[in-house]
């Protein structure tokens, strides 16, 4: 599937080495190279982005002209991350539908992700364009749409959105979540860094790596997934009692919930004020 190439180049004149028979097997010789990597359709290029577990890069595709953001996993680390070297259950399982989900392998999340990925299509959805996995390869390619702009947000920030930005930003982000509940999908994990913004200015959801599918109307969640300084603060408690997986909104008063227990991961709920 993946060809790579090498051009060398010998300028050198054959009488030259003659002239030199004190060197008789020797090869005096300045080469280029050039270490390119085609992938079906796609050429590699730069690489725009670095993770634990791989990189993104740009890519360029031949057949539409189009340059594509192209995420390269390695399946060793992710299978090493996890503790043992196994083949991954069938792509698309379904999460526990409530109580505490069993904990999933890192191998095991990509293919959910990508289970999750191919079912949704929306202008507030980062689209995957398709997935490249070959058994007898080590890396994984997921090629997704590029969006130059990036993040909404760099976090911290000195240049706050004007009220009225803020409010076509949320919209959109409210009408990408309505759309991945209708699907029966919850995120887990909206935060300004997985909110990337197209060439037209709108928001689009990325990153469903710690994300759940559910069956019925709704999943009740109790295990931790994200990041903390994002998270709604029922679903930061330690109190191991299970919350609503699509709502997830902070409660209305103090009183409705109790405070979690202190500790380093938890500190920002401190400074909620309720």
């Amino acid at each position: 599937m993946a060809s790579r190439w090498r051009v060398l180049f010998f300028p050198i004149n054959p009488s030259f080495l003659i002239s030199l028979p004190w060197l008789p097997f020797c090869v005096f010789f300045f080469f280029a190279f050039q270490d390119c990597v085609q992938l079906n359709q796609y050429k590699l290029k730069t690489e725009i982005g670095k993770g634990s577990y791989g990189v993104v890069k740009l890519a360029y595709n031949e057949n539409d002209d189009q340059y594509y953001a192209m995420k390269v996993l390695s399946k060793k680390k992710l299978l090493k991350q996890y503790g043992f070297p196994r083949r991954p259950p069938p792509r698309g399982s379904k999460g526990a539908a409530g109580g505490a989900p069993k904990p999933m392998a890192p191998l095991d999340r990509i293919y959910q992700e990508i289970a999750i990925l191919k079912k949704l299509d929306h202008v507030n959805v980062v689209k995957l364009i398709e997935v490249l996995d070959d058994p007898a390869e080590d890396n994984l390619y997921m090629v997704f749409d590029l969006l130059r702009k990036g993040p909404v947000m760099e976090v911290p920030t000195d240049t706050p959105f004007t009220e009225e930005q803020a409010r076509l930003y949320f919209r959109d982000i409210v009408l990408g979540i309505e759309y991945l509940h209708y699907q029966k999908i919850i995120h887990r994990d909206i935060k300004p860094s997985n909110l990337l913004l197209g060439d037209e200015g709108r928001v689009k959801i990325a990153d469903f790596g710690v994300s759940n599918q559910f069956e019925g109307s709704d999943a009740q969640l109790s295990s931790t997934a994200g990041t903390p300084a994002f998270m709604a603060p029922e679903a930061i408690s330690d109190s191991g009692k299970s919350f609503s997986g699509k709502v997830g909104r902070a409660p209305a008063s103090r009183d409705q919930h109790p405070r979690p227990s202190t500790s380093p991961s938890l500190s920002i709920y401190n400074t909620i004020q309720l």
